[in-house]
């Protein structure tokens, strides 16, 4: 917009300038005139404002509504100038008042501004609620009433004789004003916006236009507080892996679950940044919406501690541990087992092999999907295969198609399993319901089995329907058919051929050894009868315990002696020996033994089988294995249903009924 708004040769009829003192306050200005506060002056420079004196631009604002309500108008308006003083929020702020500043001009002067030419001035239209508005601009003209001489007769020297006047209605051509527009648009509300350069534009050219003479000015939003990663920590990588031969595993990320150590700092907050108000046209200022705020305690999870330096506000790992964040509190941990929420997928974590102690899955595991790891617990369905090294691991929900694997641990399944495979085959599982699920384990805890495949070391179920099941101790509340399939239990009783083999083997050892000892000591007892060899023995034990001392010619006489029994004493000295080994072979031999018996003993306590109730078609039989084997130690899972059936195995019939109750002790072979 122009410095100088006031444009003469637009105007027909100029505004008459206002009589005033130059400088003053209220009580100083001459009656007529318009009161001037202390900040403003007017003279040969214009109308200026001394921002030294000026306490707020509302005081400006008392002033403009002042000259406009007194019916003049700034004569040459820098409208710019204007509204900067008025509406410094929304332009370039003034600078800060002080001593010496310059004085800042806004007009040439101020001057009347006549009421027939403020009616020149229609109402401006509102237009997109207010957002612009619109002035039609076209020619103007004043109305004037002149009267008209009228003419009668001439008189005696010729000339017409004037016999009255008649009134006449003319229109002059005018234009309008820039000064005048913005004092008319003024008191009509329209106080800021006003586009200067296109109100003179539509009045110089003449023509019918609507034009756009103000917008509003809307409010420029701030920016929310955020935060700012400080680490790379707390990104996934989730590329596929390289393997050691260099090629890529595209069923494996690279780190799915970032580590981070003590120290670490996460997260910078970063303020949140207010936004700049806007203006209406009528001068009502548009506050911007309050961006949000939070703490960055809301953050701070377990394990994360808030820091604040003059650098700024800081999220701290507190400890060493893996990285959790809770897409829902958006809260940040660090925890010593491993949290994922996304599940297990090819898309979201692919096959997890986690370095970890502990994992807490919370999505579902899909089918082909493996996790490995150790004490591992799961909220939702899984689907695929879960292999622990040991520890618990603990399914809050179904297992369905998949597999289990836990070497020593506990599988625990709160939920459903079906088609599944379960095992633990040193450790143990516990479930409430299984559906034509394997199970292998050491000990077996089930609620309701149906059309299972069981081998364990110890079974024990509330009810099992149609499934069939190995075990050295089987313990069941209620046992029956499936459909047309029987409940056929097995109990592993131990075949001690071989153990008692090997315990007649080391017997005949034993007493080989004893025979060969006696024979030893007899001929060594013969050795130590003779006279010579008891005399001399009895005079080297008290010469050895210093009850005898002797003389040098005693000396030489025990040395001769010893010389003389040289070989009766090496052959004593040979057998003794040779006692000591075959003792010590007999010691072997006989630990050995007592091992064995032990094992026997031992693989013989607690096998039996109790069936409370019969609701349908149950057999019971039992069948070898070696004592010291586990029941199907070596078969894999493929195997089982296989070996569960063969037939051959069996060594003896114990029951077959739809009704009743069956309970039934081994009791283990005499020994030989």
């Amino acid at each position: 917009m122009a410095q100088n708004d006031h444009h003469p040769a637009l105007s027909a009829t100029p505004p008459t300038a206002v009589t005033r003192p130059t400088s003053g306050t209220v009580a100083d200005v001459a009656a007529g005139g318009i009161p001037l506060p202390d900040f403003i002056a007017c003279g040969a420079d214009g109308v200026l404002l001394d921002p030294a004196m000026l306490e707020s631009p509302a005081q400006i604002q008392r002033f403009v509504d002042r000259v406009f309500a007194a019916g003049a108008c700034f004569v040459g308006l820098d409208y710019a100038a204007l509204s900067r003083l008025l509406y410094p929020p929304t332009a370039a702020p003034l600078s800060p008042a002080g001593a010496g500043e310059a004085r800042i001009r806004i007009a040439d002067s101020i001057a009347d501004f006549a009421s027939e030419r403020r009616e020149l001035y229609k109402a401006a239209k509102p237009a997109d609620n207010g957002a612009r508005i619109e002035y039609v601009f076209s020619p103007v003209r004043f109305e004037r009433i002149v009267e008209v001489p009228i003419f009668g007769e001439v008189d005696a020297d010729g000339l017409p004789v004037l016999t009255g006047y008649d009134k006449q209605v003319r229109y002059e051509p005018t234009s309008l004003n820039v000064d005048e527009f913005v004092a008319a648009m003024w008191a009509r509300g329209i106080r800021s916006g006003i586009d200067i350069a296109a109100v003179r534009a539509a009045i110089a050219s003449g023509r019918d236009e609507r034009v756009d003479i103000a917008r509003r000015i809307d409010p420029t939003p701030g920016s929310d507080a955020t935060v700012q990663e400080q680490t790379e920590a707390l990104h996934r990588d989730d590329s596929p892996s390289i393997l050691p031969n260099g090629k890529v595993d595209l069923s494996h990320f690279k780190n799915h679950f970032p580590q981070v150590s003590a120290g670490t700092c996460l997260l910078k907050k970063q303020p949140r940044h207010l936004g700049v108000p806007g203006l209406d046209t009528d001068g009502t200022v548009l506050e911007a919406a309050l961006p949000r705020d939070f703490e960055l305690e809301e953050l701070a999870g377990t394990g994360t501690r808030v820091e604040r330096t003059a650098k700024g506000e800081f999220l701290v790992a507190a400890r060493d541990g893996f990285l959790n964040i809770d897409t829902k509190s958006h809260q940040i941990s660090i925890t010593e087992k491993i949290v994922n929420r996304e599940g297990v997928s090819l898309r979201t974590t692919g096959n997890l092999t986690l370095a970890g102690e502990h994992y807490e899955e919370h999505g579902e595991v899909q089918e082909r999907r493996v996790v490995e790891g150790k004490h591992m617990i799961f909220h939702a369905d899984v689907f695929g295969q879960i292999v622990s090294s040991g520890g618990h691991v603990r399914l809050h929900a179904n297992l369905a198609g998949g597999a289990v694997r836990n070497t020593g641990g506990l599988i625990q399944i709160d939920g459903r399993a079906s088609r599944a495979v379960l095992e633990a085959r040193e450790g143990e599982v516990q479930a409430k319901y299984a559906e034509s699920t394997i199970v292998i384990a050491g000990k077996v805890r089930l609620v309701r089995a149906v059309a299972c495949d069981i081998v364990a070391e110890d079974v024990e179920i509330d009810e099992a329907i149609g499934c069939t099941i190995a075990a050295r101790r089987i313990r069941i509340k209620r046992a029956g058919a499936h459909r047309e399939g029987e409940t056929l239990l097995t109990v592993c009783v131990p075949d001690f051929a071989v153990l008692d083999k090997r315990r007649s083997e080391s017997g005949k050892e034993i007493d080989k050894l004893r025979r060969r000892i006696a024979a030893k000591q007899a001929l060594l007892d013969e050795r130590m009868a003779t006279a010579d060899i008891r005399k001399y023995i009895a005079a080297d034990q008290r010469i050895r315990a210093g009850d005898l001392k002797l003389t040098p010619a005693q000396d030489e006489q025990w040395h001769q002696a010893t010389q003389k029994l040289a070989g009766p004493l090496f052959q004593i000295q040979t057998l003794q020996k040779e006692m000591d080994a075959l003792n010590a072979n007999l010691s072997e031999h006989d630990g050995q033994l007592e091992a064995l018996n032990s094992q026997r003993a031992a693989a013989g306590v607690d096998i039996r089988c109790e069936v409370a109730q019969v609701t349908g078609d149950v057999a019971v039989q039992t069948m070898a294995i070696p004592p010291d084997a586990a029941v199907f130690g070596g078969a894999e899972v493929g195997e089982i249903k296989h070996r569960l059936r063969d037939t051959r195995v069996v060594r003896q019939r114990l029951f077959r009924g739809e009704s009743g109750r069956f309970a039934w002790t081994w009791t283990p072979p005499a020994t030989s």
